[in-house]
């Protein structure tokens, strides 16, 4: 493990660190939300449900706000001003009891949030851009073993006040502020002028050769880019409208079967578990069946299909575990892919906005998801539900597909084209 660790440059370490720390505080929050709304403000669970919907609304606003301003404003900035409203709002939601008040700094939490959520993985692109998957998939890994972190120390939080899972999340993003703001500086600047560590001086040749390709793209037309881009964000909208049947409509069904809340957490904490201490796992899968990214996103989504479908044929709770088990595998395959799979063909000088894109897209299948998920449940039942998920998990294939094929048909243009000239 340690060597593993060693084998990352030290600000992708760094990086992880910060993010590790930023979905601590986040998780301190989130998985109370609905609780918090109903229980102390006293507020019915369908209104808790639309401030979930249009916070995840202005998260995604703010996805696309925060990867323009990465790209045009200037990486320091925004994560200043995104670190700063973050702390804010979070100290200001602590000392609330108001509604309205509350509804106000719920939705800026989200814009904030949405603001600084593509700086990771644009970060992540911009220091280590011959990392590849495996810079991204650091970064998704940290986020999540935050998560975990943070889900369990919110609990600790609100046991002694609710008011402290806002301050402790403060109090989270203060740290990440301080790293970026006193650290990150240095790291950049090393790389800008190539005084970097000895696992980036070993890619030199892998860099240049990689800013070659990206110079070679930015002058092809721009319906090339675009085009591939939305391909791949319309496979990420469908499975993450999927993957969240998992947290909304599901929760119920399972509920109606008689399973309790204590199992239906259990099955995140395989989720969490998983991706933490499952990579070796699936790094013996993309090994050996997913060696190419495109495989690794269409093996993933087929691995949606059949979670679906073993859920389609069980009631029972050892048939939701097996399930969540598949499902997460082919989360692990598909939530790291997509974002290293646009920052290959990102134009240089646009890896924030098209993060923030694909944080975006994420954040709009959230939105969608459960109102959706909700609509088929009660006309089709949960059969019904079940069976049209794998089906769209099919269709997020076919998209990705698509992408694949239409990227490759720009390369082969681009070939053409250099050799012509």
């Amino acid at each position: 493990m340690r060597q593993t660790w060693n084998s990352y440059p030290s600000s992708i370490r760094l990086l992880a660190v910060a993010a590790i720390i930023f979905s601590t505080g986040m998780a301190c929050i989130w998985p109370l939300v609905t609780i918090y709304i109903h229980d102390y403000l006293g507020k019915p669970l369908t209104v808790a449900g639309f401030l979930l919907m249009l916070n995840q609304g202005a998260f995604l606003v703010g996805s696309l706000a925060g990867g323009m301003l990465f790209d045009r404003w200037g990486k320091m900035k925004t994560i200043i001003l995104s670190s700063i409203g973050i702390i804010v709002i979070s100290v200001c939601l602590g000392f609330t009891t108001d509604f309205t008040i509350y509804t106000i700094l719920l939705l800026l939490n989200g814009l904030f949030y949405g603001t600084l959520s593509p700086v990771m993985n644009a970060l992540a692109v911009v220091m280590w851009p011959q990392g590849g998957r495996k810079a991204i998939n650091m970064i998704y890994v940290a986020l999540n073993a935050g998560v975990a972190a943070g889900s369990a120390l919110g609990g600790v939080l609100a046991s002694v006040s609710f008011a402290w899972t806002f301050f402790g999340n403060a109090i989270a993003q203060i740290v990440v502020f301080a790293m970026f703001v006193f650290i990150l500086p240095r790291h950049l600047k090393a790389i800008a002028e190539g005084q970097t560590g000895a696992a980036e001086q070993a890619a030199t040749s892998a860099v240049m050769k990689e800013s070659e390709q990206k110079a070679a793209i930015s002058t092809s037309p721009k319906k090339v880019v675009w085009g591939a881009l939305i391909l791949l964000c319309a496979g990420l909208l469908i499975s993450w409208i999927v993957y969240v049947q998992w947290t909304t409509v599901l929760s119920t069904y399972m509920q109606s079967l008689g399973i309790t809340l204590r199992q239906y957490s259990l099955l995140w904490t395989l989720n969490g578990a998983l991706i933490l201490f499952g990579q070796p796992l699936i790094s013996w899968v993309i090994r050996h069946f997913a060696k190419t990214l495109k495989a690794q996103m269409l093996l993933g989504t087929y691995v949606f299909a059949l979670s679906m479908l073993i859920l389609s044929q069980t009631t029972a709770y050892a048939g939701f575990f097996v399930a969540m088990f598949v499902m997460t595998i082919g989360e692990m395959l598909v939530w790291p892919a997509v974002p290293t799979v646009a920052a290959e063909f990102t134009p240089e000088g646009q890896e924030g906005f098209i993060q923030g894109l694909v944080s975006g897209t994420g954040s709009a299948g959230r939105m969608l998801g459960p109102l959706l998920g909700a609509f088929i449940f009660q006309t089709f039942e949960a059969q019904g539900l079940l069976y049209i998920m794998a089906g769209l998990s099919l269709m997020s294939v076919a998209f990705f597909v698509l992408h694949s094929s239409f990227q490759e048909r720009s390369k082969r243009s681009m070939v053409a084209t250099t050799i012509e000239k």
